[in-house]
């Protein structure tokens, strides 16, 4: 994510980069190109030959040449780190899940408020095209009440990581790549009532549900799976008049006679627009209301409420 922040930052004329902070020496130079993940990173190299470097972050919270940080750290440095920044007088852009508790959440939040600065969290989905339609089709009214929705994110294992396999650090599965779903899942349906969820294979997933009271039957399933699982997202909603799918041939839209047609998107950069969407914020002041931190804040707490009821072998939790 840091590759990726970078590549986002640097398409931003407004903006300059000045200053990065890693343990690696090689990531020090800009040598992105041992980096894992499900990105399909382009660009592995960067010049960093102007850029201030450091190999601890206390160094760039205290850099008074940096005025916003962006924090692609594992979670559980994630509320630390925020709240520093925060108040040594930066914005900050902070990596998803927002942290492993309620209690870090809250904090980070309050520090944000008492420091009038910038503070949002990388819900990089709603700057993705697919689902931004998305939101569109169910806010929309064309299409009529949802009555179905069905979210689907898997992977295999990160065993490339020393860190996110690690649920003391990473949250697990379900906070840090399921969390994706989660949040739009409360964008587009609000806070259920409660939430249940079981266990789906032998490494971190599982299937849920939502439950709202007279609304539309939602569902969630996926996870972490046994390393070497092909990454794969995809979302099935069903209207009243019509449905919408995400599917490995792109977006479709079917209609009440059953005409499929795929939906033609702009092309664009989801980690772009979020960081150009966050530096907009910053030079202007304004809350990031497209991704506000109190949002980011309830997806943690309904993760942590599908985590508990999977412990509990699907018991209802109340959100």
């Amino acid at each position: 994510m840091g590759a990726a922040h970078v590549a986002a930052l640097s398409a931003y004329p407004e903006a300059e980069l000045a200053a990065v902070v890693s343990r690696d020496p090689k990531t020090r130079e800009g040598d992105f190109s041992a980096t894992g993940g499900n990105l399909k990173l382009e660009k592995r190299q960067f010049d960093f030959s102007r850029v201030s470097k450091y190999s601890t972050w206390p160094e760039i919270v205290a850099d008074e040449q940096v005025d916003a940080i962006s924090i692609c750290l594992p979670t559980n440095f994630h509320a630390e780190v925020t709240i520093a920044a925060l108040n040594a007088g930066k914005h900050v852009i902070c990596e998803k899940p927002m942290a492993l508790t309620m209690a870090e959440c809250d904090a980070m939040i309050a520090a944000a408020e008492a420091s009038k600065r910038i503070l949002m969290i990388g819900q990089v989905l709603r700057f993705w095209p697919d689902y931004i339609a998305l939101r569109e089709f169910v806010t929309g009214g064309e299409y009529g009440k949802i009555r179905q929705a069905t979210f689907l994110r898997k992977a295999g294992l990160p065993d490339w990581s020393k860190w996110l396999p690690d649920e003391s650090l990473s949250g697990g599965a379900v906070m840090d790549l399921l969390v994706h779903d989660i949040d739009q899942i409360l964008l587009l349906f609000g806070m259920p009532e409660r939430v249940t969820a079981k266990k789906l294979g032998d490494v971190d997933g599982l299937m849920a549900s939502f439950i709202y009271p007279n609304g539309p039957e939602v569902r969630l399933h996926g996870g972490w799976f046994e390393p070497g699982v092909p990454f794969n997202m995809s979302f099935q909603v069903r209207a009243e008049k019509g449905e919408m799918e995400l599917t490995p041939d792109g977006l479709q839209l079917s209609d009440m006679s059953g005409k499929r047609s795929k939906v033609e998107l702009p092309a664009a950069n989801a980690y772009e627009a979020q960081m150009h969407y966050f530096l907009d914020c910053c030079r202007s002041g304004e809350t990031p209301k497209l991704c506000q931190p109190a949002d980011s804040a309830n997806a943690v707490k309904v993760a942590l409420a599908l985590k508990e009821s999977r412990a509990k072998d699907g018991e209802q939790v109340t959100c």
